[in-house]
């Protein structure tokens, strides 16, 4: 679930929160870890267990409105900086067959430069631009709408490697784009890794992660987010307990396709919201609400007006007036600052500020989606 701003610990079976720590603490320092993997030619059919975290490095873009992180796709490697998103379950790249102005800004993904491309498609010698034009219009095809933006492609499988080439997925399925909504015009990220559950998947395939987990390529089947102001990373096959105070809230998740928990109460000011279910979504920048839930919300805080796309503004003095956000799931209830709710100023001459809260018209009834105004305060 892709939303584009103008333009989690993760666990098959919880969502977990951990109050999140500073991204560079005073007096420590983080180097990626790496792991390489010797090509033998044994019979052994599985890579070696990943015996430590491996960590995805990701870092923002567009004014700290999202975040992506590299990958490389193919053999020899071909690298494309992507979004990790916990609302979709596809992956994708940009396709070489891309010819349009949207994707003039983009790496590109050559399919006949990989030599472990399989289209599971299998065509006779003969002339090459033919055969290459009945594989494309036999290719299995995929179209996948996201919040903002939507994309075409051709699947076909390859190997995908992430986390500083500490992990590789063996014959995943991936889709080449060639083509593009204009919401991705001038973006620079260059595909979509998708983090969210087989259940949401439109190829209909096993996503990455349930594909890291089938390979055996990490110790535990969990990932965990972290990400401040302009940087973050991901944590594959395990916890990164330096990134966290305190111990770990577990919720559980309740649904097979989103990573979706149930919300007790969201407490702003003097306004409730009871009974709500919430979507744990890395691809969105914000928090994203109803148009009746988003209106009450900001009724509260003196001088929000709506800019009429279904983001809203207010003074940036009133968030000194403001209560926390609270969200109590059960026994766990967590916060977040007034400070963290609002975005940078409109413009660098404006005394207003971007509300960290916006409205759309929702999928699901009484459903809030938790962007990364709420990802950057807990290790998720």
């Amino acid at each position: 679930m892709l939303f584009i701003y103008n333009a989690i610990l993760l666990s098959l079976s919880f969502l977990q929160f951990g109050q999140a720590q500073p991204i560079f603490p005073k007096g420590q320092f983080k180097i990626a870890l790496q792991k390489e993997y010797t090509n033998n030619n044994s019979t052994q059919q599985q890579q070696p267990l990943v015996s430590f975290l491996a960590k995805q490095k990701q870092t923002s873009y567009n004014h700290n409105s999202g975040y992506h992180g590299e990958i490389s796709v193919g053999t020899p490697p071909q690298k494309f900086n992507v979004i990790f998103d916990t609302g979709s379950s596809d992956l994708w790249v940009v396709s070489s067959k891309c010819e349009s102005d949207i994707c003039s800004s983009h790496q590109k993904f050559d399919y006949h430069q990989s030599a472990t491309y399989n289209s599971d498609k299998e065509h006779d010698d003969g002339d090459e631009e033919q055969e290459e034009e009945e594989e494309d219009e036999e290719a299995e095809k995929i179209q996948v709408n996201y919040g903002t933006g939507s994309m075409q492609g051709n699947l076909g499988r390859d190997t995908v490697r992430l986390a500083n080439d500490a992990i590789e997925i063996k014959n995943q399925v991936i889709a080449d784009a060639y083509t593009l909504s204009r919401d991705f015009i001038g973006t620079p990220f260059h595909g979509i890794f998708g983090l969210g559950l087989a259940g949401l998947t439109s190829s209909r395939h096993d996503p990455p992660f349930q594909s890291m987990i089938d390979q055996n390529l990490i110790d535990q089947p969990i990932f965990g987010i972290y990400s401040q102001h302009n940087a973050g990373e991901i944590d594959f096959g395990g916890i990164d307990t330096s990134r966290f105070e305190g111990e770990i809230s577990y919720v559980d998740n309740i649904d097979s396709s989103y990573w979706m928990m149930s919300v007790d109460k969201f407490e702003f000011q003097d306004k409730e919201f009871l009974s709500r279910k919430a979507i744990i979504d890395s691809g969105s920048t914000l928090i994203i609400m109803n148009k009746q839930d988003s209106t009450l919300y900001h009724s509260v805080i003196p001088g929000a007006t709506s800019n009429g796309d279904g983001t809203w503004s207010f003074p940036c003095k009133s968030v000194n007036d403001l209560d926390p956000l609270l969200i109590q799931m059960g026994e766990t209830t967590l916060s977040i600052p007034t400070d963290k709710l609002f975005l940078t100023p409109v413009s660098s001459t404006s005394t207003n500020c971007l509300s960290g809260v916006s409205n759309q018209e929702m999928e699901h009834e009484n459903t809030w989606i938790l962007g990364d105004v709420f990802m950057r305060n807990f290790y998720t």
